[in-house]
Parts: structure tokens; C-alpha cells; sequence
């Protein structure tokens, strides 16, 4: 992968992911287009490294409407809609309008909705929001012009969506401009003189119980222009445009920007998220500058929770590590089935990028996949209903003859049966079956989740060990696509009534002196996984299978006393077997600084690097990632790679560990890279 990853200009850039293929959309370049001249470029990838244009999205409207900006598409029951802002009359007067297409790269076709004249004269940069309980929200940028409320200029604000097309009448702030760093312009003379201020560009998403809108601020095309964040315990609070729900984030070390320029990529911002091709790594897409006058171009850097904060290395210009790749992967683009799939029932062809059970007599028709699951997995099938009054789904099979089955059935419910025992849910009233859908199938330790078009919709604890998975119909006819499995866990311990156990977390079974084994010690309490033994002794956890390239985090603090500290280290494990295994800690100085502490197996541990920060608190919380491919292990503190090391290139298991303290673990999670999966 490389940045920029188009090497034209391509600005305001917003990606989609449609059953394993990347669409992206860029604002107009055209300030003034002629009516009907298309607008709005599109570029297309199924791996976000190659990319290649795939023309232009909307008819433009009549001739007084100009500046057509910000585009952002949406998936909704079978249809893809367009939310771009576009000016009419004169430059500060804009609205955002809705265009729909059946496919992603259009042709798209202007719906005959502006969903916001009514409420302001100006609006720009749509964003669409769709929360857990499925209500759908438009964030949007508008102007903020009463000084007694703080600076003046535009800032975000949020409206709740009745439908695609219509807009709730409250229109409530998000993030108006409060900060020196957001100067748009100093007595800016196309508004009477006044210092003007620009936050714009929401992007919003859930992480656990809190909510987070990344905003741009400042002036696009001067270098001040940059990215932060602010969070909120809901997403559209309750006092109009006076309301304050959300905050802006504090910053680190007292830098409030999340992504701001270098000499390489100027003037980073407007950016979207998406998920990588593994269905776990999350992207920031955003433009910037390459050189002043020379155009805005597109760029994508991974990003990181650490905790309950966000962090990522972007912006980041050249050659960047190619994105993860899932296990298995199958987008059907060949006109056979590869052989990652075994016909056992039923007739199953391919077409157009699906394989279709054309059969709706057929009792029960089978395609099995030949990937065996791993302990912890996260499993993408897109389906829809073609005819026939059975249902249609997913099989999961154990070793010993156990089996659990996720159906959809044309009566409108999505379905659950284990072992013979079942559970039925509706789905959301407008659901159309004949269109694409998402099941989302997530496996950690025990504990399954499950997810239709991103609403969760089921989690229990299965008693057996999944070994494979099949689609399958019963007495009806049905397409599958973009079907990718990953080995991942992500644990956020949110559901107290769970246990370690139940999410697989398990003892390293070592026999030593200093090893303590004490699984009474490990409890999930306040949204963390907490080991509650201080005595002096090693304690560790181990989880999930051996890999040998893959990635994992989590962020640490110690809850021992302060005069406990210095002898106080909590961390990583790895793990190969009783004689070989690496403990990875991170450890406070009697000098106050931090140091990084690696322990061989049967060897003195030993200080890797000395004066990490100074002071450096191990009671404060701190994110340990680390990188394992081949023979090379990378170590990040707090985002930034601390060490690389050598590694013996066999499989290794992950755990956590401490050492004389009690300690907390937030947001524990592992990710097996499948470099050339199938």
C-alpha cells in the first residue's frame, strides 16, 4: 500500500465496503459543472492497494446549482444512497440533497429530496450514522454565528432520520468551533470582517458505551488545517443547538489534534472510516496536500483504540505495510467453484460474484466450506433470498456431531437453533430479503455474537467447539457473497455475567516457583479484565490459538499501592510450550522512568530499554502492541514502535501477564495475519 493511494487529485475522500470491495467517492473538482455532465468521481479496489476509476456518480442538477461537495453513500435494504451537499443562488446558500443507485458505482439518480433547506440556509459534508437500535442519524456541517455561544463560524450539528428522505425537525449541535487552532480565516471579508472559525467533516462511530465524532477544523488549503475528536455518552443529545453532550477530546501532552501535516502530506483532513479487507483493522481515509496549489490527494493509515482513546500514525506518506489479509476470502469472482468449497446437497452455481443455490425444492442443500474454524473467529456472509418459502443461512458444525444453524425466513425472522434449542428474532419491518444482508458471526472463547446488517441481534454461550461452517437452504432458492473469516478475538469485557473462562481465557500451565496459579484472581468488573493478586508472584493468562504472524493490544495500568510500584511490572505473554516463552513487560524504575522488560524462558530477565518517559506511571494506563511476522517481533508503546526483536518463527499463543501486582487489562485483542490466504 502507498500514500497518496491515488496518484490524482481526489479530495474529501469517503470510502464504502460492499461484500469485500472498497468504493470511494471524492467531492466534484469541477466548481461550476454543466447540467447533466456527470459529477462526483468513483474509484473501486478489492484489497485498498490497487485502485481504478470507475467514472462519475450523479447527473449534475440544473445550472444555478454549483459546487457539488462531500460525497457519502449508504447501503439501505437493497439501494445505495447518495448524501452530497450542493449550492444554489449564491455560495452561502447550500443543502444537502439524496441521490439513489441499485449498484455502488451508480448510475446515481437525484431522489427529488433537500432534507435541509427547511431548517438552515447552508449545510454541507452529510455524514450517516446508523446507532445499535437502528435509528439512523445525519450529521452535517452548518454555520454557528451567535458570539455569546462561543467562536463564531461553522461546526457540526445532528438531526435524527424518520427515513432516507426526511429529517426530524430538531437539529441539534455536535462540535462548534471553541478553539485557536480552527481559524478559517481572520477577518475573513466574505463575512463582514469577522474572525472565522471551521469545524466540519463528521464521522462517527461507536466504540463500547461512548460515542466519537471525528471532525475537521481550520482552513483547508492553509497548513493549520487538521483532525481531532470529540466523544459524547449519546449521539444526538437534547438541547438544540445549545446542547453539550459532546465534548472535544483533551488531546495528549496537551496537543489537542489527532492528525495534523508534515512536509510530506500537507493539511490532513476530511477523512471516513472503514474496515479493512480482514473485516477487523479500522482505516482512516483522508486528503492532503502533497505541495501548496497542487491538489488534494487520498491517503489511508490504520487506527487504534487504546482504551478508551484514539491513535493513529497518519499522516504517513510512502510504502506502508500491506493490509491484513482474512483467512478465507471469497468473493466468487471465477466462473467455478475454488476448491476452499464442497458441493454436498443441492445445486450451486456462481454468478455475477455470488454462488447461487438455484434449487428451491431441494429439502436441504449444503456448501461446505473445507477452512477448519479456529477457537476465536469473526465470519462475514452476505446473502439474499431469490424464491421459495424455506429458510436459507449458515450451518456450524463441531467435531462430535454437534451443529447450530442461523437462519432468515421469508416470514421476516432471523433464527438461532443450537442443539435443538432455538431462538427467533424479527427483523426490522422494511427488510427486504430479496435484497443483500450482513450476518456477522463472531466467536470469542464461548461467547457468540451475532449481527444482521451491523444491529446486534443475538449473543449466548455455545458449549462445543464449532469446527466448520456451511451455507446452506431449505426448500428455498438463495445467492451468497463477500464471505471472509478471520482469526480474531476483540475482548471490551462490557457483560459483567461473563467470565474469563467463558471468553477462553485460560493458565499457561507452567510448573515454577514463581508462577502463580490462581484463576479466582481473574475477574471482569467495570468494562475490564482484572487480575486482583498482588503477592509477589507471576500471573498469567493465555488465550485463543498459536499463530505465527499476527497482532495484539492492550491497555495496561497497575491498581497496586504507589509503594508497591517499584517492584510492580504487568504486560504480554507468548507462548510456545513449558521451555519456550517470552514474557514482554513493562516496568517502573526505581528512577521513575519506564523501562521495557523482556524474560526468556529458563533466563534472568532482562531491561530491553531504559527511560521510556520520566516520570513514567505504571497506575496510569498504557497500550502495549505488539507485531509478529516471521522471525521479527515489533513492539509499540502508546502507539509509536518502541523495539523490534528476534523471534524464532514457529507459533506462538498470546496471554497477558503480571508480576507482584494487581493490575487491569481494557480492550484485549489479537488478530492472525494470513499473508496470501485463499
Amino acid at each position: 500500500m502507498h500514500n497518496p493511494f491515488w496518484l490524482h487529485p481526489f479530495a474529501d475522500p469517503f470510502l464504502l465496503k460492499v461484500r469485500g470491495r472498497y468504493y470511494a467517492y471524492a467531492t466534484e473538482p469541477e466548481a461550476h459543472p454543466a447540467s447533466g455532465s456527470h459529477v462526483f468521481p468513483i474509484l473501486t479496489s478489492t484489497d485498498l492497494i490497487t485502485w481504478t476509476a470507475a467514472g462519475k456518480a450523479l447527473p449534475a442538477l440544473s445550472a444555478d446549482h454549483f459546487f457539488y461537495w462531500a460525497p457519502e453513500v449508504t447501503e439501505y435494504n437493497g439501494q445505495f444512497l447518495l448524501y452530497y451537499a450542493v449550492h444554489y443562488r449564491e455560495e452561502f446558500s447550500s443543502c444537502i440533497r439524496v441521490a439513489i443507485a441499485d449498484q455502488p458505482e451508480g448510475p446515481f439518480v437525484d431522489s427529488g429530496h433537500d432534507l435541509t433547506s427547511t431548517l438552515v440556509d447552508w449545510a454541507i459534508d452529510p455524514h450517516v450514522f446508523r446507532d445499535r437500535d437502528g435509528q439512523w442519524y445525519l450529521y452535517i456541517t452548518i454555520e454557528y454565528t451567535d458570539p455569546s455561544q462561543g467562536l463564531v463560524g461553522s461546526g457540526n450539528a445532528v438531526c435524527r432520520m424518520l427515513d432516507p428522505f426526511t429529517l426530524a425537525p430538531e437539529l441539534t449541535r455536535v462540535t462548534a468551533p471553541s478553539q485557536p487552532w480552527q481559524l478559517f480565516e481572520a477577518q475573513r471579508a466574505a463575512k463582514g470582517g469577522r474572525d472565522w472559525y471551521t469545524v466540519e467533516a463528521p464521522a462517527v462511530l461507536r466504540h463500547g458505551q461512548q460515542y466519537y465524532e471525528l471532525y475537521s477544523g481550520g482552513c483547508y488549503y492553509r497548513d493549520n488545517y487538521a483532525i481531532s475528536y470529540a466523544t459524547s455518552a449519546t449521539p444526538m443529545g437534547t438541547n438544540d443547538l445549545q446542547d453539550s453532550s459532546w465534548r472535544d477530546w483533551s488531546g495528549q501532552n496537551g496537543n489537542p489534534l489527532l492528525v495534523s501535516g508534515t512536509k510530506q502530506l500537507i493539511s490532513p483532513g476530511h477523512n471516513s472510516l472503514v474496515l479493512g479487507p480482514n473485516n477487523v483493522d479500522l482505516y482512516t481515509c483522508y486528503h492532503a496536500w502533497t505541495a501548496p496549489d497542487k491538489g488534494r490527494f487520498p491517503c489511508l493509515d490504520r487506527l487504534f483504540w487504546h482504551g478508551d482513546t484514539l491513535w493513529t500514525p497518519a499522516p504517513t506518506a510512502g510504502t506502508l505495510p500491506t493490509p491484513a489479509s482474512p483467512r478465507l476470502r471469497e468473493l466468487f469472482e471465477q466462473p467455478e467453484l475454488s476448491p476452499a468449497w464442497q458441493p454436498q446437497t443441492g445445486g450451486w452455481q456462481i454468478e455475477q460474484g455470488a454462488v447461487v443455490q438455484q434449487d428451491e425444492q431441494t429439502a436441504s442443500a449444503i456448501l461446505q466450506s473445507r477452512q477448519l474454524l479456529s477457537s476465536n473467529w469473526v465470519l462475514e456472509v452476505n446473502l439474499r433470498h431469490l424464491a421459495g418459502q424455506g429458510a436459507y443461512g449458515i450451518a456450524l458444525h463441531g467435531k462430535t456431531g454437534e451443529a447450530a444453524r442461523l437462519t432468515l425466513s421469508p416470514d421476516g425472522l432471523l433464527t438461532w437453533s443450537d442443539q435443538g434449542n432455538s431462538s427467533s428474532y424479527p427483523l426490522p419491518a422494511e427488510t427486504r430479503l430479496q435484497a443483500w444482508h450482513q450476518l456477522l458471526l463472531t466467536l470469542s472463547g464461548r461467547i457468540l455474537t451475532i449481527q444482521f446488517d451491523g444491529l446486534p441481534t443475538h449473543e449466548s454461550v455455545v458449549e462445543w467447539t464449532p469446527d466448520t461452517f456451511a451455507l446452506i437452504t431449505e426448500q428455498s432458492s438463495a445467492a451468497f457473497s463477500g464471505i471472509t473469516l478471520t482469526d480474531h478475538f476483540r475482548d471490551v469485557f462490557l457483560n459483567e455475567l461473563s467470565t474469563p473462562a467463558q471468553r477462553g481465557w485460560q493458565e499457561a500451565p507452567i510448573s515454577h516457583p514463581t508462577w502463580l496459579s490462581d484463576p479466582i484472581a481473574w475477574t471482569i468488573q467495570d468494562g475490564m479484565l482484572t487480575q486482583t493478586n498482588s503477592h509477589s508472584a507471576i500471573h498469567t493468562l493465555a488465550k485463543g490459538d498459536a499463530a505465527i504472524s499476527f497482532e495484539m493490544s492492550t491497555a495496561i495500568r497497575s491498581v497496586a499501592p504507589p509503594e508497591q510500584l517499584q517492584d510492580a511490572a504487568i504486560g504480554l505473554l507468548l507462548w510456545h510450550n513449558e521451555a519456550d516463552y517470552r514474557l514482554i513487560w513493562l516496568r517502573q524504575a526505581q528512577s521513575g522512568s519506564g523501562q521495557l522488560v523482556v524474560e526468556r524462558s529458563g533466563e534472568q530477565p532482562y531491561v530491553l530499554l531504559h527511560n521510556l518517559q520520566t516520570p513514567f506511571d505504571l497506575a496510569s494506563s498504557h497500550t502495549l502492541r505488539i507485531e509478529c511476522r516471521s522471525h521479527l517481533l515489533r513492539i509499540h508503546l502508546d502507539g509509536p514502535e518502541l523495539a523490534l526483536l528476534d523471534l524464532p518463527a514457529k507459533a506462538w499463543q498470546v496471554g497477558l501477564t503480571t508480576r507482584n501486582t494487581a493490575a487491569v487489562f481494557q480492550d484485549v485483542w489479537f488478530i492472525a495475519n494470513n499473508d496470501g490466504a485463499s
